[in-house]
């Protein structure tokens, strides 16, 4: 599974993916506050400024903010590729993701045109440099496995991602907006959500699903192929846009291929080596059932608005896991950082973070989507879905900082020392 078996000095510092993921729930918190306090017409009108904030609230401050996190302590693991001056980096990224995400979100929010000007500016620094360090470390492994050839598409899926959004916020900034506006903001909704989240998870759980949960793997033509063909699809759908071709031949590749990926996935996970009960496995499993819902949504344009299309393939799919992912990553982290350094007696991986306190989240963060879906039908019911978001945002953080401080705790202790253990 790992490339060349991680040690310490491979790793990054414990603190460098730990900012990230404490970073998100407190975004998640801001944008369930957006929903709370915003009227319902505006926030479920996708052209609306609201819900363009409130977007970009998700992709920055909680997809982007646990993905970056997430790549620094998995390249080193996955790929092989160590970031030199990993808390330099990490602290650079991080601040300037935070400050860029802010001064968006604020753009469109209160409508003040400085915040665009500095969300671009730490937007631009944050993505750049992270991007190219990625590209640089990705393309020059060796031993390419099908996770590693996900990542490399990802990381220019990334970039693109970027430049296209860079074009539309300068289309802000000069109010010139052009002819083709529309079909530079659809292609940066597609390689944002296909390429840059899609094609990350779909890469990483090719290894993460079978390590973590001991499960059967992806077939190979999956882990080998469909990456690639889905990187083509997106380059092939910009022209689609541009030309007007009618786009539902290429809709329904785009469904049949996360609808399959999600059949194999939620088999994979069914039939584990050793089925040992996991309370991440519920995120995982909602997520898939979640992405295989968004895409029956968008294939048949259900709703008249996408607001649900929108709730469930973001709060569904993508946050559930990326929530499961992370009550992976910070236990598998400290335990890995204490036992590199010598710690004997320590808790095992699942005992840093209670189950029943992440039970007590996943059904908060089940229940606040229930009822966002059911707030297109019964407007009201926004507030019940928002309040629910944030506490369930609040219990997130909560338990991923009970899982650092009991690491700290343990880290500040002698390893020789079992006293503390006793």
């Amino acid at each position: 599974m790992f490339n060349q078996g991680l040690s310490l000095e491979q790793a990054p510092p414990i603190g460098v993916p730990i900012k990230f993921f404490l970073s998100a729930p407190i975004f998640g918190v801001l944008l369930g506050l957006l929903f709370l306090f915003t009227p319902f017409s505006e926030i479920s009108n996708q052209y609306s400024f609201f819900a363009i904030g409130a977007v970009h609230l998700f992709t920055l401050g909680i997809l982007s903010m646990i993905i970056f996190g997430a790549m620094q302590q998995m390249m080193p693991v996955l790929a092989g590729s160590v970031i030199k001056k990993p808390l330099l980096f990490g602290n650079i990224v991080h601040t300037s993701l935070v400050l860029g995400t802010l001064g968006l979100s604020s753009f469109f929010i209160f409508d003040i045109k400085m915040f665009l000007h500095i969300g671009v500016l730490f937007l631009s620094i944050a993505f750049l440099l992270f991007f190219i360090i990625t590209v640089k470390l990705l393309f020059k492994v060796e031993f390419l496995t099908s996770t590693v050839k996900a990542m490399r598409l990802f990381s220019i899926s990334g970039l693109i991602t970027f430049f296209l959004g860079l074009f539309l916020a300068i289309s802000h900034i000069s109010g010139n907006m052009g002819e083709n506006y529309l079909v530079f903001v659809n292609s940066h909704i597609l390689f944002a959500l296909f390429g840059f989240a899609s094609l990350l998870i779909m890469g990483v759980s090719f290894q993460v699903i079978p390590m973590f949960y001991v499960a059967q793997d992806f077939p190979k033509v999956m882990q080998n192929k469909v990456p690639l063909f889905l990187f083509t699809l997106l380059f092939i759908s910009f022209f689609f846009l541009l030309f007007k071709i009618n786009f539902f031949i290429l809709k329904l590749l785009f469904v049949c291929i996360f609808i399959t990926y999600s059949y194999f996935g939620l088999k994979s996970l069914k039939n584990r080596k050793r089925p040992v009960f996991d309370i991440t496995l519920w995120y995982w499993k909602l997520s898939l059932i979640m992405f295989i819902a968004s895409m029956i949504l968008w294939l048949f344009d259900i709703f008249e608005s996408n607001f649900i299309l929108a709730i469930v393939f973001t709060f569904g799919f993508l946050y559930s896991l990326l929530q499961g992912m992370v009550y992976k990553i910070i236990p598998f982290l400290s335990w890995f950082h204490l036992s590199s350094k010598g710690y004997f007696s320590i808790p095992t991986i699942r005992e840093f973070i209670e189950e029943k306190n992440i039970r007590y989240h996943f059904f908060l963060h089940l229940f606040s989507i229930v009822f966002f879906i059911l707030s297109y039908f019964i407007n009201p019911l926004i507030y019940l879905a928002s309040i629910l978001f944030i506490i369930s945002n609040i219990i997130f953080f909560l338990n991923c900082l009970i899982g650092v401080k009991k690491y700290s705790k343990i880290a500040k202790t002698d390893p020789m020392d079992m006293s503390a253990f006793k």
